[in-house]
């Protein structure tokens, strides 16, 4: 469901454009930033490779509009569509109040579509969604291109559940304010009927929308109403060079602002996909009481890692690890903060993916740390691998406080 930050007054929705690779989803997110009114946009954040593809994903905030004193704004995304980054798909993901599929309509492209398809469909699940419960909605991308597939076969094959769909042309921008609005419609309508009908206004803030009575289709088209900018506006992030490979974690140190969203539950992974520590003799340092880490924090989180340490000495994996989720907390809100957002973000894995941390390892601590609230069985290591996370982040916000 969308969010509300009571401290802006903003109603934020956010939509994922999902697809396979080199279909369209970035260049789609430069039209509209490009063709969007300056107030109403922000800057495009694009992490991406030296060959220009989508590394870990793109976000164009957009103001819709205004409902008595509160701003209503849609937060899009892009994921990468190359197939072994798996983790960030699910990181940019989860939250999501709307999803559009991207097509590359091409016949030649018809299995990576389905592939991509099928990907979306199985990380809804380990989120425990489903696209039929979702607002989606389809873009067929490409369509001044020779050798297309029927429209009318693109929704027998794709549009299971009778979405909206729109063909497109992002190169261009044919279409593509026709699908914004579609897929804006029917998020503000799925918002809309999960609201209870008493108590629809809470705090003063108008939470009960009704698309047309607020203008959401003007909203729209009058979100173009200007020249289109030039795309190198675009704040292209840390033009990365990639050398990963198939299976391998990209990383990067951009230095931006970070959207907030929900936060990400921690999925059901084995918690030994952390990879090992780099030096076993750290931990035994450690756990002898040699010597400390906590010089590497501010003041005000020493208490948190003389927790973490004196745990991690008694052996005590379970405690060790939700103090560790607590000390990670309290390095994401400072990176939150240095990035312009509030010290409380509504997705901290958005805020670890702008760090350039290691998103399986983030997901795999999810994972350790789900088990030691849950009372599962975790192991020392478990506990020793969470901490060399943590102290990894830490190190990443050091960085960008000092704008590395």
């Amino acid at each position: 469901m969308a969010s509300i930050n009571r401290l802006r007054r903003e109603l934020l929705f956010k939509v994922v454009f999902y697809g396979p690779g080199l279909g369209g989803k970035t260049t789609t997110l430069q039209h509209v930033h490009a063709a969007t009114k300056p107030e109403n946009r922000g800057n495009m954040l694009s992490l991406a490779t030296d060959t220009d593809r989508t590394l870990y994903f793109d976000y164009l905030p957009v103001k819709l509009l205004q409902v008595g004193n509160v701003t209503v704004k849609l937060q899009l995304y892009t994921v990468p569509g190359q197939v072994y980054y798996a983790a960030t798909r699910k990181l940019v993901l989860s939250g999501a109040d709307g999803i559009v599929f991207v097509a590359d309509t091409q016949a030649e492209r018809l299995d990576s579509n389905l592939e991509s398809l099928d990907d979306l469909n199985a990380n809804l699940a380990e989120q425990g969604r489903k696209l039929s419960a979702l607002p989606h909605a389809f873009q067929w991308n490409k369509r001044d291109l020779p050798n297309l597939v029927p429209l009318d076969e693109l929704d027998r094959r794709f549009n299971l559940f009778g979405a909206p769909s729109v063909p497109t042309v992002a190169t261009t921008g044919e279409g593509v304010f026709d699908l914004l609005e579609r897929i804006t419609r029917i998020v503000v309508e799925a918002y809309r009927a999960e609201l209870p009908m008493t108590g629809a206004r809470a705090e003063g803030l108008p939470l009960f929308l009704d698309a047309d009575e607020v203008g959401l289709t003007d909203a729209i088209k009058e979100l173009a109403d200007s020249q289109p900018a030039r795309p190198s506006s675009t704040a292209r992030l840390g033009a990365l060079r990639s050398r990963s490979k198939p299976g391998s974690s990209p990383r990067s140190r951009p230095s931006a602002r970070t959207p907030s969203h929900q936060p990400l539950p921690g999925p059901d992974l084995a918690i030994s996909a952390m990879p090992p520590l780099p030096s076993t003799r750290l931990a035994a340092a450690m756990t002898a009481g040699a010597f400390t880490l906590i010089d590497l924090w501010p003041a005000a989180d020493h208490e948190s890692v003389r927790r973490v340490e004196q745990l991690l000495g008694a052996r005590d994996a379970a405690g060790a690890i939700r103090a560790c989720q607590d000390l990670l907390s309290r390095s994401l809100a400072a990176a939150s903060v240095l990035l312009g957002e509030q010290p409380s973000p509504r997705d901290p894995a958005l805020v670890v993916a702008l760090l350039g941390l290691d998103g399986e390892r983030y997901l795999a601590f999810c994972a350790a740390a789900g088990g030691a609230r849950a009372k599962r069985d975790v192991t020392f290591r478990d506990a020793l691998q969470c901490y060399a996370f943590v102290i990894e982040a830490r190190a990443m916000v050091e960085r960008v406080s000092k704008g590395g």
